[in-house]
């Protein structure tokens, strides 16, 4: 494929012997597709997508589809300037998010339903049926991942329809491939509804692909090249071909045109096509098993919190907060709120504590899930609590940092001078409470009065660096953190003083300490979990280890014990690091999907909740 500058680039594919079905003459359509916008405020992206706007009111095309990453940060700012440009469009338009909107939302994803109503669509229209849906990923670094009930919802909506002549088209943000964690139950989907062809955004290049075999096309980014050129996509579907243009802003010659035959059968079989999941390395630590398996019937974003020996409790993306007692794997309450879950709950022996994207900070009942109190913050609370001598510290959005009574619900104090949301879990030490924001900054202020007593930054402008959804470790009088940066720093937990800094290992957001408080652990993005001394006055490593799980970017931290390093990855491995040896002591598979949480319940078995929705209790030898 020859692609020159100033050119209208062209991809032509037959389509009748993937459909399955003969079309009919009268069924046209044209359309221009849209994606990887990533639109700000005073940027040349939106100077340009308004001319975008305005070329396409006066085209022949009958609607216009935007799939994904429609802003850069998932701010409401940038949200409600997307919203402006658009609405000057003269013809209907579908629109679903990107992981720029659902991985970064001050709102918790809520932003986007609040202007458009929905995450999804389907639409028909001149025989032909568009869907679209979210492909996440939920508000942390992971692969992408289509929700349980948007699965079924998908199922619903295509069942429905079935017998009734409407030729399928999908349009997803990320390719139906490796990096959709759950590519393969989207493929088998909508292959058993003879899917025509799957758009998707993500890549920023016009190109055709294999998704499972069903014919992929990736549309090309607003801005692209160098230097970067305004452009769109043109969709026009006529008879049995589809035609797929690149049109530069302003431009009209057609210079490069590119033919498949879908009688080939190589047209799409010469291309790539992403291997299915692997369980086979559960065959090589078979003194690791499930002994305990939950499933719910939509996604779960967040961790859960046990209770006894008896109960577990967590929230789902549905808004539901359920106890279940894993003992005879029957739930014992559940509570119904508004929104997804990010909040991992925390509890006293009375009290379930956690934050709610309605804007609240709720305690619940242990007993019975009614609610006990409730402390209204004004903005989603994403971040999850820490219960220290019966108080509650907790990110209250981007509004404030709170600390309330665990038993009453009063508000001891409201830290409220803070420029980002705060998305993570604080850590507390003596009147030390320490937390990050996304706003480049990491806090700390007193336990008792709520008083700022520093702040640090790591000098970066980009806000996408901020140590926003970390979970810090305090030792020796220090602060240590990870974060997208890539970067490890200790600061001093009394000044504020950073004591080192280094970018030796490719560090994200994952990280745990020991629990003597001897060692700092970090998994990296290349493979390895690494140990580092929180004693010396210096960075020292102490040890570096190959753990096997491959590129990795999972926020989850590592859960540690006397004996084991946990690590969990984007694809549903825990990794088990001895910490005598320094060697690999079990590995296993619990699904395919990020993992949220991992944690230790008093008999050593380690607890997983994964996106996918399940909840899984590994036993181990």
């Amino acid at each position: 494929m020859v692609r020159t500058p100033g050119s209208l680039l062209i991809i032509i594919v037959t389509l009748s012997v993937m459909a399955g079905c003969t079309s009919r003459e009268n069924e046209t359509l044209k359309f221009a597709f849209l994606t990887d916008i990533h639109i700000v405020p005073g940027s040349a992206n939106a100077e340009n997508l308004a001319l975008v706007v305005a070329e396409i009111n006066s085209s022949d095309n009958e609607l216009v589809v935007i799939a994904g990453d429609l802003s850069n940060a998932g701010s409401d700012d940038e949200l409600y300037l997307v919203k402006s440009i658009l609405d000057k469009l003269t013809l209907p338009y579908l629109i679903i998010p990107g992981n720029h909107e659902t991985n970064w939302s001050e709102s918790g994803g809520r932003t986007i339903t609040d202007i458009w109503g929905d995450d999804r669509f389907i639409h028909e229209v001149n025989g032909y049926l568009l869907v679209g849906f979210n492909t996440g990923p939920y508000m942390k670094m992971s692969d992408g991942h289509v929700k349980q009930e948007d699965l079924q919802w998908l199922r619903n909506e295509l069942e429905s329809r079935r017998g009734k002549g409407r030729k399928l088209i999908s349009i997803a943000h990320y390719p139906l491939a490796d990096g959709l964690d759950n590519w393969f139950e989207v493929t088998d989907l909508l292959k058993e509804h003879n899917c025509l062809a799957a758009f998707c955004g993500h890549g920023h290049r016009l190109g055709l692909h294999n998704f499972d075999g069903i014919l992929g096309i990736m549309g090309r980014a607003l801005m692209q090249g160098n230097p970067p050129a305004a452009g769109y996509n043109i969709v026009e579907i006529r008879n049995d071909s589809i035609f797929v243009s690149e049109k530069l802003l302003g431009s009209v010659e057609l210079n490069t045109v590119v033919s498949f035959n879908m009688n080939d059968p190589s047209v799409i079989d010469g291309l790539p096509v992403s291997p299915r999941p692997d369980y086979s390395i559960n065959d090589r630590y078979p003194g690791v098993a499930a002994s305990f398996q939950w499933t719910d019937t939509s996604s779960i974003l967040s961790g859960l919190c046990l209770v006894g020996d008896t109960m577990f409790i967590y929230g789902n993306s549905l808004g539901w907060v359920k106890a279940v007692n894993y003992n005879t794997n029957k739930t014992e309450w559940e509570t119904k709120f508004e929104g997804s879950f990010f909040s991992t709950p925390a509890a006293t022996s009375e009290t379930v504590v956690f934050g709610s994207v309605d804007g609240s900070v709720y305690g619940l009942d242990i007993r019975s899930g009614a609610i006990s109190w409730k402390v209204d913050v004004g903005t989603p609370v994403i971040g999850s609590p820490v219960i220290v001598d019966n108080q509650v510290y907790i990110g209250g959005g981007n509004a404030s940092f709170l600390s309330i009574n665990a038993a009453i619900g009063d508000t001891n104090w409201a830290f409220d001078d803070i420029g980002g949301l705060i998305q993570g879990k604080p850590a507390v030490s003596g009147d030390h409470v320490v937390f990050g924001a996304w706003d480049r900054h990491l806090y700390s202020v007193s336990a008792s009065t709520g008083e700022l007593q520093w702040k640090w930054n790591n000098g970066k402008i980009n806000e996408l660096f901020s140590p926003g959804n970390i979970v810090p470790v305090i030792s020796n009088n220090r602060v240590f953190i990870v974060a997208p940066d890539r970067f490890m720093t200790a600061i001093d937990l009394a000044t504020g003083t950073q004591q080192w800094r280094t970018g030796k290992h490719q560090v994200r957001e994952s990280m745990g300490i020991s629990p003597d408080g001897r060692e700092v652990f970090a998994k990296l993005m290349n493979d390895s979990i690494v140990s580092v001394s929180a004693l010396t006055k210096d960075f020292k490593t102490n040890w570096a280890i190959d753990a096997g799980i491959k590129y990795e970017h999972n926020p989850c931290p590592l859960l540690v014990n006397e004996n084991l390093v946990i690590g969990a990855t984007k694809n549903g491995l825990i990794t088990a690091i001895n910490r005598k040896s320094q060697s690999v002591a079990w590995m296993h598979k619990t699904g395919n999907s990020s993992v949220n949480n991992v944690l230790f319940d008093d008999k050593e078995n380690v607890w997983v909740t994964l996106t996918e929705g399940k909840i899984v209790r590994l036993s181990h030898k």
